[in-house]
């Protein structure tokens, strides 16, 4: 019984995730719910260190001593995993929490490695000792992208592609589309564009990882082209529509099963327990 009435007091999630990263979490009130409701299957959160906390926000007059990682993040999660093991009800597959830090490593690392010792049991390796299905799979970025030393996952990069990590350990490679592409998000991606998206979308699913492309279009004509180009998650401000759109494109059965939606293809580094 006691069990049943946690379950029940859980913050409400979909039944499954869709590739969709929730990015600029700063410009919501309800930033973790919002993104589980809509079944986002990576989540952001832009991070800055004061005081010994890792504080939400974009930049130092954004922060406020009460909006912290774990306040706003990690404690919500913890509940949901140490009641069912999962995040959503129906997808096995941890939900990816990606930790944007804006304040610089070195004072960043000692931070980070102290608060997540409080969640190992939700948390996947290299963060945590979650085994088997479900979970959270905690990696950092900003300052904390491609860092070796790092204690937990890593946000991986274009140039470092062909290393020999874990999907655990670098799950994402995450790349700005302005760098490489242009384009507004409305009418049609030009042809040669996309055979360029579709070829960097191909190396990195062959490596076994997510591709995530910041400061993308944020419309529902990027979204499909996106996904039509294999981009492994989409990077979205609005993740209710954004997820909404997504989930109506995919096929029948992967609405029905978390099993079978879009996630990283099985590779020789690829979490074993997917």
């Amino acid at each position: 019984m006691l069990m049943l009435t946690a379950i029940l007091c859980l913050p409400p999630t979909a039944e499954t995730a869709v590739p969709v990263h929730s990015h600029n979490d700063y410009w919501r009130s309800r930033p973790l719910e919002e993104a589980l409701e809509a079944g986002c299957l990576s989540i952001e959160a832009d991070v800055l260190i004061r005081g010994g906390e890792l504080l939400v926000g974009h930049g130092p007059g954004e922060v406020t001593d009460e909006r912290t990682l774990t306040s706003m993040y990690l404690s919500p999660l913890a509940d949901i995993v140490r009641a069912r093991n999962r995040v959503y009800p129906q997808d096995h597959r941890p939900l990816i929490l990606l930790v944007d830090l804006k304040t610089e490593w070195g004072s960043s690392k000692s931070t980070l490695e102290a608060v997540l010792q409080n969640f190992a049991d939700i948390l996947k390796a290299p963060a945590g000792l979650h085994q088997g299905e479900g979970g959270v799979l905690l990696a950092v970025s900003g300052s904390g992208a491609g860092r070796k030393e790092a204690p937990c996952g890593i946000d991986g990069r274009v140039n470092g592609l062909g290393s020999q990590h874990s999907f655990l350990e670098k799950p994402l490679i995450s790349q700005s589309f302005r760098s490489r592409f242009r384009w507004s998000g409305l009418g049609t991606l030009a042809p040669e564009q996309q055979t360029k998206l579709r070829s960097l979308s191909k190396r990195v699913k062959e490596e076994g990882r997510l591709l995530r492309l910041w400061a993308t279009p944020d419309t529902p004509e990027a979204w499909k082209t996106l996904l039509d180009c294999g981009v492994g998650l989409i990077n979205t401000d609005q993740p209710t529509k954004a997820a909404r759109f997504v989930r109506e494109l995919l096929p029948s059965p992967q609405k029905a099963s978390g099993k079978s939606e879009p996630q990283a293809p099985p590779a020789s580094n690829s979490d074993p327990t997917n």
